[in-house]
């Protein structure tokens, strides 16, 4: 069993006594796209589920060969993990739950925007891409390359999206985060419409579409943000020939 097929047995087993979770983590960033090795299993769990997740734990299968040990958090009322196992090579297998996360909305909405899709042999519910980013927005440099990474693929999903009709253009550009993302928006002749990038930039939050945008659109008026471009930064971009470096 490989550690795709591993994980779909794990959420098969939680979901037999009632456990709700989304996937996060590094299995997360796989199914997205990314090319990583992860031995953990990161959950976003239901709420409902927190009280008596040990009881319910020891109810599975997980249990059934060996006790499951749950391990030290420096946040466990928010985050707990469980030793399930080791792997043949002798490392530690990890089931981690969180029941909440500074950085993220939710559960209730983050299981609305949850993306479901074939892993490990059945359909999984995932974090949806932009959530998943704003995951890894933590301290560790691994997670800011899955970031880089996991940006580029959202400003592509949208450029396609786009493309076909399905998305409106200034919706696609409200979200781009890339350079990469800029590139192939300009290739694709939408970065000519000047009502588009306005309203793109009226409805961003987010400071680097901002700067992306706002020399092709000089004069619309910036969505306001927390914490917004400083006024400086904003009065040279506007003054930047578009796609400046």
């Amino acid at each position: 069993m490989n550690a795709d097929e591993r994980l779909a047995a794990i959420v098969t087993d939680l979901e037999s006594v009632g456990i709700t979770c989304l996937v996060m983590g590094g299995h997360a960033v796989r199914f997205y796209g990314v090319q990583r090795t992860t031995i953990d299993f990161d959950l976003h769990l239901a709420p409902d589920c927190w009280p008596d997740l040990t009881e319910r734990l020891a109810r599975t299968s997980l249990a059934a060969t060996q006790p499951i040990v749950e391990g030290n958090s420096w946040r466990p009322h928010a985050f707990r993990r469980f030793q399930i196992g080791r792997l043949p090579d002798g490392r530690e297998e990890w089931l981690e739950f969180w029941r909440e996360n500074h950085l993220l909305a939710p559960f209730s909405d983050l299981f609305v925007r949850r993306e479901t899709g074939p892993y490990g042999g059945r359909d999984l519910a995932f974090l949806s891409l932009p959530d998943l980013i704003r995951s890894k927005e933590t301290e560790r440099t691994s997670d800011w390359q899955d970031v880089d990474l996991l940006e580029e693929f959202l400003d592509a999903r949208h450029l396609g999206q786009a493309r076909a009709g399905t998305l409106a253009v200034a919706d696609a550009l409200a979200s781009l985060r890339t350079r990469t993302g800029l590139e192939s928006f300009q290739q694709a002749g939408f970065l000519g419409d000047g009502m588009s990038i306005a309203h793109a930039l009226e409805h961003s939050t987010h400071p680097i579409t901002q700067a992306l945008l706002l020399p092709f659109a000089p004069t619309a008026v910036l969505c306001e943000t927390v914490p917004p471009i400083e006024n400086v930064v904003a009065t040279r971009l506007t003054r930047l020939t578009p796609g400046f470096p």
